[in-house]
């Protein structure tokens, strides 16, 4: 039984890395590439949480009302993995720190300033990205 389930999970592994033929040639895509985001400096009051927003879909393609919402890990830095789909190894993701109600979710008292934050994906369970206020 425990031989089933290796097979199965390298199956899923293995499908995940599978190519797309187009008529350039074969290009890989990925069902998922995982980054963790951090912003530190996440001061914040009753009401209000830090997340991350930024340039792609899973960012909420910059609507602070579509941002993902960190974890205080301690406190005052936020943290939390974001799963990007359809991304490849090498694409840049622009992104920045907010300061948001949680309700309602278009109140946001701060964008961290400066220029965006950048990370390039890569196929890396260990990817990290920081921003801070």
């Amino acid at each position: 039984m425990s031989r089933y389930r290796y097979l199965l999970t390298l199956f899923f592994v293995l499908s995940a890395m599978l190519p797309v033929v187009t008529d350039a040639g074969v290009t890989w895509t990925y069902l998922f590439l995982e980054a963790k985001f951090q912003c530190d400096n996440g001061v914040t009051t009753q009401g209000y949480s830090v997340y991350a927003v930024g340039d792609r879909p899973e960012l909420g393609s910059w609507d602070p009302a579509k941002a993902v919402k960190l974890t205080p890990s301690p406190y005052p830095s936020w943290s939390g993995p974001i799963k990007f789909s359809n991304a490849k190894p090498g694409d840049l993701i622009e992104w920045k720190c907010i300061i948001r109600n949680e309700n309602p979710p278009y109140d946001v008292k701060t964008w961290q300033s400066g220029p965006d934050n950048q990370v390039t994906m890569t196929f890396s369970g260990s990817l990290q990205t920081t921003g801070q206020f």
